[in-house]
């Protein structure tokens, strides 16, 4: 009788499962897809540069659209000191939308701008807006997905950000040989809003709201099905809330600033931030070194998000099976790579003529491959686990580092392009690389000691 009804308990679950399963896929995919606008509206602004600069009736070189770049990075940085916290008020989907939504409203108001002061502000309103995609999720991540599934997660939600970027760089890289570039940005914006009105449907916050447990009663419910009646009873898990759970906004802050790894991680994405902003200038950068024309350069761009897109598919499979002495040898070696690359870059002048473009392709590829992982997913990761209710706030916080990083590197970088040519320009970038690997080694090397020593956080085993 007791095991008929076990079997019975079990086919039950066994379609709760199933369902739990979907909804997970579908709001992954709600997810992915939503993001992957975000980044085609981000980038509308990097494959259009080109064709701008060539524009004669806005009169922009490197050193103002460095400077435009500028007021991008200041709009991110205010934008997660707002929609960090909101993201914790609000939620995940509601952030999510109303983020995505004003983020296309901006495309449409820089196509209709023409003086620099009207593009800054359709720039820093646009990223402000942007910005609240990413804390958004990680309030959804943490009530769809296990702890022991956020590598994974992370690094596929990862790649709708390098596919956003690959489809701003091929798609409106052509459309710009079609129509200018205004009509690119509100192309882009058209796209976005049609997204939002899928994502209205798809896009659920909770497992309880299309009708199905919590994540911690389902994961309690599949490990009690798994054994017998007489071995389960009293193994359920206690629901035991998150250190940090009781805390305020404010008392929060002095939990984080007391965390060493806050701070390298802090320090780690400051310096990956700028290199991945070198995206910004790379059309720019190809257009002029190998003399190749704007539409053609805008493509060519994407090769390195397509080499990021390419890791953080890779990392998916392996993050979440390496042991952390394990990710400080694998993600430091990437990063010692990328500092490579960026020497291959600086020395591009020393390789044929008729090879230069391939090769110059070649190693952006690399470089996006070898940054990527360390780039989004640690960060990510570590925000969800440490951050508790407040993880929002916490990887927006991280956020606002490599933002102001990017600020700089936006505003002086053009204007060394400019004025000491690219070569001057490389030359700080792989310093900037090489700081980046020390950090994040730093970064892993703490994460590895807390987690062996249980250090400012709870155990494992204990975190929601």
């Amino acid at each position: 009788m007791i095991r008929d009804k076990l079997l019975s308990a079990r086919e039950s679950l066994s379609g709760l499962e199933g369902r739990f399963a979907r909804w997970q896929i579908t709001v992954l995919a709600s997810m992915y897809v939503g993001y992957a606008a975000f980044m085609v509206c981000r980038n509308t602004l990097i494959a259009s540069s080109a064709q701008m600069m060539e524009d004669p009736a806005l009169g922009m070189d490197k050193e103002s659209f460095g400077h435009l770049m500028s007021w991008h990075s200041a709009g991110a940085i205010m934008g997660k000191l707002v929609t960090g916290p909101g993201a914790d008020w609000l939620g995940g989907r509601r952030m999510f939308l109303i983020a995505l939504s004003l983020t296309a409203m901006a495309n449409v108001g820089f196509a209709f701008s023409s003086t620099f002061i009207a593009f800054a502000a359709f720039n820093f309103f646009g990223q402000f807006a942007k910005s609240g995609g990413w804390p958004a999720m990680t309030k959804m991540v943490s009530s769809w997905y296990e702890e022991s599934r956020y590598g994974q997660v992370w690094s596929i939600i990862s790649t709708s950000s390098r596919v956003g970027t690959i489809l701003a760089g091929l798609v409106l890289g052509y459309l710009l040989s079609l129509i200018d570039w205004r009509g690119v940005f509100v192309f882009s914006a058209v796209s976005t809003f049609g997204v939002v009105a899928l994502l209205w449907f798809y896009m659920k916050d909770h497992p309880q709201d299309v009708g199905l447990s919590s994540l911690k009663v389902h994961c309690d419910s599949k490990r009690l099905a798994a054994t017998s009646v007489s071995s389960t009873e009293g193994t359920v898990a206690s629901d035991t809330p998150h250190p940090f759970d009781s805390l305020t906004l404010w008392q929060v802050c002095g939990q984080f600033v007391r965390s060493g790894r806050f701070w390298s991680i802090g320090f780690s994405i400051v310096f990956l931030t700028i290199v991945m902003d070198f995206l910004t200038f790379i059309p720019i950068y190809l257009s002029e070194s190998l003399n190749i024309s704007a539409s053609k350069a805008s493509m060519a761009g994407s090769a390195f998000p397509a080499g990021m897109f390419t890791a953080l598919v890779l990392t998916s499979f392996f993050y979440d099976r390496l042991s952390k002495r394990q990710l400080v040898i694998v993600l430091g070696g990437l990063l010692a790579t990328s500092s490579i690359c960026v020497l291959a870059l600086w020395n591009l002048d020393m390789i044929a003529t008729s090879l230069r473009t391939p090769a110059a392709i070649a190693t952006i590829f690399l470089l996006g491959l070898t940054i990527s992982p360390a780039y989004y997913v640690p960060m990510s990761v570590f925000s969800v686990s440490f951050g508790g209710k407040h993880s929002g706030f916490l990887v927006s916080l991280i956020d606002v580092f490599g933002y102001s990083g990017a600020l700089l590197f936006n505003f002086f970088g053009g204007s060394i392009a400019e004025h000491y040519g690219w070569s001057v320009f490389l030359s700080g970038l792989l310093t900037i690389t090489v700081s980046a690997t020390v950090c994040m080694v730093t970064f892993l090397s703490l994460d590895r000691k807390c987690e062996k020593i249980q250090l400012d956080v709870v155990p494992r085993s204990d975190r929601r």
